[in-house]
Parts: structure tokens; sequence; C-alpha cells
């Protein structure tokens, strides 16, 4: 019973019918108090205070927890601690913990379950915490509202700069003397310097920027689901897919950075935006305030700062993941992406030899050992390198060129979605990327690496791999009848279609409407 993000993980929504409901959780704590005695009228109102941030911030995970679009169209629960030591407002001393007291918090629970609104699985020592999702009144309030883009409120400063660590795990009597060794990831107390302090005051000016923005899906209702089943498929990869979502939570886009290996010199990528867990098929419909958007990409860029780094000139045009395998087809084989994910497993690895599984191995028709002799061969400048663990150092390279790219189109109001080494931008905007992202690189690692544009796609190219929808623009290129409308730019089965992706549009533009 493992599954249901933690409440304090979602952010506070500012919304009407939360307010009006958090009104509720306070009246119903106040009916319920025995007594005042000893309390000063100021000392009251700051306990509200706290109680009604408190139930703000539950509520708001329900209704986001409710909204979750998942494989199964079913609510996701949203998890809560029931014990006095999962609560600490010092969040230096106590990075992990809920920064709240658990006096408080408790208060807003019981009056939650007096008033009917959650159902409660309790949870069990070692297997999981409490979980509890919406019902009765609160559900159907929920239901009414729909899935909606509400503003947010910022997550405070101290909470968006990361420090993590592993460990290895402890070897149980029935473990195998020759198995594998365990690791698992820890969060340490991040320093209180002023490098950390202007890194999180960097960071909340993107996210401000950020929540005032809408980013959706241009996909029907059926399609959205097909999405949510894919995800629901994924396995968590604990070296290389930090954080990945298994359902789709649009109010997951106040950015994050992560660090590594107890070092703020390692990792540092951005975070906890839910476009960056949307398989790359998928992700050429997002959209950004209703427009659709391009994907720019760096090419190989973790190997090219290795090279970079050893003062190595690499021809731009040269593909990184060519390791002279038989009938090699470029970008697009399908070997590639093996390949790819190979070489940045082994630069993450601790000793530096990474294996492929089984149906890898046979896809390449190559062992092992045979896979990193190759490797090895053709990168033969940087060999040393590629086996030494440098996977965290080169993360801190490259989030430090995405951190570039999203100042530098913020200053100019441009709006751009980082996914570590791609960025998304409205469509409009894409060559200006382009432009500074092969400046960035050329600014902090003193090399350019180039960079390929995967445009949008409409609803009816949704599923098409690079090669069907190549395809597509053939064929539509070759129809004289087209005439001046591009038809390639149209969803016209979709334009009148109510969906979901609509609805949670029309919330963003009817607040926009109003901001203005």
């Amino acid at each position: 019973m493992k599954d249901g993000l933690r409440f304090d993980w979602y952010p506070i929504l500012q919304a009407d019918f939360i307010d009006d409901l958090a009104a509720e959780v306070i009246a119903t704590i106040e009916t319920a108090r025995t007594s005042t005695r000893g309390v000063s009228k100021a000392s009251a109102e700051k306990r509200t205070q706290k109680h009604l941030i408190i139930a703000k911030h539950l509520l708001s995970a329900l209704y986001c927890a409710y909204s979750t679009i998942t494989s199964k169209k079913t609510p996701t629960r949203v998890s809560v601690i029931k014990k006095t030591e999962g609560y600490s407002p010092n969040k230096i001393q106590y990075p992990t913990r809920i920064h709240y007291t658990f006096r408080n918090f408790i208060d807003v629970y019981d009056a939650l379950e007096q008033l009917k609104w959650i159902s409660i699985v309790k949870g069990e020592v070692g297997k999981g915490y409490t979980r509890i999702h919406s019902k009765n009144r609160l559900k159907a309030t929920f239901k009414n509202v729909g899935l909606g883009w509400f503003p947010q409120t910022l997550k405070a400063s101290e909470d968006l700069i990361v420090l993590r660590d592993k460990i290895e795990v402890k070897r149980t009597k029935s473990s195998h003397p020759k198995a594998r060794k365990k690791y698992k990831k820890i969060t340490m107390a991040t320093p209180d310097t002023p490098e950390v302090a202007t890194m999180a005051d960097d960071l909340l000016n993107i996210n401000q920027f950020l929540t005032s923005h809408c980013f959706a899906l241009n996909v029907s209702d059926e399609q959205l689901y097909e999405i949510a089943k894919v995800l629901a498929g994924y396995k968590k990869d604990a070296d290389n897919n930090e954080d990945r979502d298994t359902n789709i939570d649009f109010s997951r886009i106040q950015l994050r950075r992560i660090f590594s290996q107890n070092s703020l010199s390692k990792g540092g990528r951005f975070y906890n935006g839910w476009w960056q867990s949307i398989p790359s098929i998928y992700r050429h419909h997002i959209t950004i305030d209703g427009y659709k958007t391009s994907e720019v990409d760096y090419s190989s860029v973790s190997v090219r700062i290795v090279y970079a780094q050893a003062g190595i000139d690499v021809d731009p045009h040269r593909d990184l993941y060519d390791i002279g395998l038989d009938d090699w087809k470029g970008r697009d084989d399908p070997r590639r992406k093996i390949i790819k994910q190979y070489m940045n497993a082994l630069m993450n690895h601790h000793k530096g030899d990474y294996k492929l599984k089984a149906p890898q191995r046979k896809a390449l028709g190559l062992t092992n050992k045979e896979l990193r002799s190759l490797v090895l061969k053709h990168h033969t400048p940087i060999a040393d390198q590629l086996t030494s663990n440098i996977g965290g150092d080169l993360q801190f390279l490259d989030s430090r060129i995405a951190e570039l790219v999203i100042n530098t189109l913020r200053e100019d109001d441009i709006v751009v979605l980082p996914i570590h080494d791609s960025f998304i931008v409205r469509r409009g905007y894409r060559s200006w990327l382009e432009t500074v992202m092969k400046a960035a690189s050329k600014a902090i690692i003193d090399a350019s690496v180039p960079v390929r544009d995967d445009g949008a796609r409409l609803i009816k190219h949704f599923g098409m791999d690079k090669e069907q929808y190549k395809k597509e623009l053939e064929n539509h290129n070759d129809d004289s009848s087209s005439g001046i409308v591009n038809p390639n730019d149209l969803d016209l089965d979709s334009i009148f279609k109510k969906t979901l992706m609509k609805d949670y549009q029309s919330h963003w533009d009817v607040w926009k409407a109003k901001d203005n």
C-alpha cells in the first residue's frame, strides 16, 4: 500500500472552491474545540491561520489527486503521516519531514473525517502510510469543478534545492553471497550557503513565471488516457528516471533542482514538471497557453561535454552513438536508442561497468563485453572518462546550460519547458530557442553542441513515430489539391469537440482575462 503522493508534495491552489471548503473545515474545528481558556485572542487567530493553511494544502492535494489522469480512470490517493515524528517546522534539521506541526495537522484531519469528506485506508507498519481520497460532498464538489487550471501558491525557496545521496541497503540473511548490491536514495540537509540561496531565488522566479501559464495536451480524452496507460507500464529507473510520474498530474509545474552524491556540483537538473514524464512520441502534443509547440534537443550532449572538457573538437555532424554496427541507419536506427542509454548509464555507473539486459543485448546482437569494447574503441580519446563515474559532473554542466537557456528566454517573456537536454517552446519561438541553446553550450562548456527540432503534432498524428510522421508530410506535400490552407495545420475533426484538455485550458483563459 505504498501508492499515493504525500499531501505536502502537492501545491496549494488559489481557488474559490478551496477557500470555501477550508472555511467549513475551520468552522468544524472551532465547533469541536472544548475550551479556549488561557489562550489569548492573538494566539487563537495565529492558530486558526495555521489550521487554514493546512486545510487548504490538504484539500488542494485531494483535488489534485482526484483530477490526476490515471490509466484506470480512477482518482489517486493522498498519503498522510499520522505520527508526530513525521512532522517538524524545522526544514533545515528535518528536510524530509512534513513542515507543519502534528497537532495542527491532526486537527484538520479529524475535521475532514468528522465532515465525512474522506475515505481512509489505514497504513500498516512497514507497508505504507495512511492514504485518503475524497468522498460524499467533497467528491461531488470536485466533480462539479472538473479538471481545471488554477493559480498556485509558490513553494518556499528552501524546498526548491534538494541534495541527495545513496546508501547501500543491507543484505538479508537469505541474500545470495554474489547478489548485486542494492542502494536507496536519501535526502540530505541542503547547506545554508549564499550559493544555494542564489539558486533557490532564481528557481523561485522561474516558478513564478511558470505558474502564470497553462501547459496542456492537444489530444482527445481517449488519447489522454492512452498516454496514462503507457506511463503506468513504466518502471522506475533509479539511475535515469528521477521522480518519474506514472500518472498525469497537471498541477506539477513548479520545478526544483536535485543534486546527487551529497554534492552541489553533481546533478542539479530541473525536475517535477509533468511534461518530463510524457514519452517523447507524445510530447509533440504539448501546448503552451493553447499554442502548439516545438521541442528542440541537444545532440548527444553528455558525450560532447566529455570531448569538450578534454579539449577535443568534434564534428557537429558526427553521430556519437554510431559505433560501427552493420546496416546502420543513422538517427532513425532503432539500435541507436539502446546505445545511447548504455553510454549514459555507463557514465553514471559507480564502477563504470554497466550491463544491458538480455532483450537489449539481443536487439544489438552483442554481448555486454563486445558492446563495451566497441564503445570504448570508437571513443578512444575519452575512454577513461566514460568509465570514471562522471555522470553527476556531466549532469551538473548540462543543468547549468539548461538554467542559462531558461533564464535567457524568460527575460524575453518566453516560456520554456525543460526536459534535461531538450526544451519545449511555442512553435513561433523555435528559431530563437535554437540560437540560445547553441550560445548557452558555448558559454558553459566552450563548445557548440548541435541541436535539432522535432515539430508539433496534431491530434490526427497521435502515436506516430518520426518515420510515420515524415511519410505523412511527404504525402501531403505531394498532394497538389491542398490549396493555400495547409490541412496539416488543422484538426478539423476536433475543433468543436468538448474534451478534458479544452476544459482545463478554458479555466486558464478565464483567469488570464481577469488578470489582464
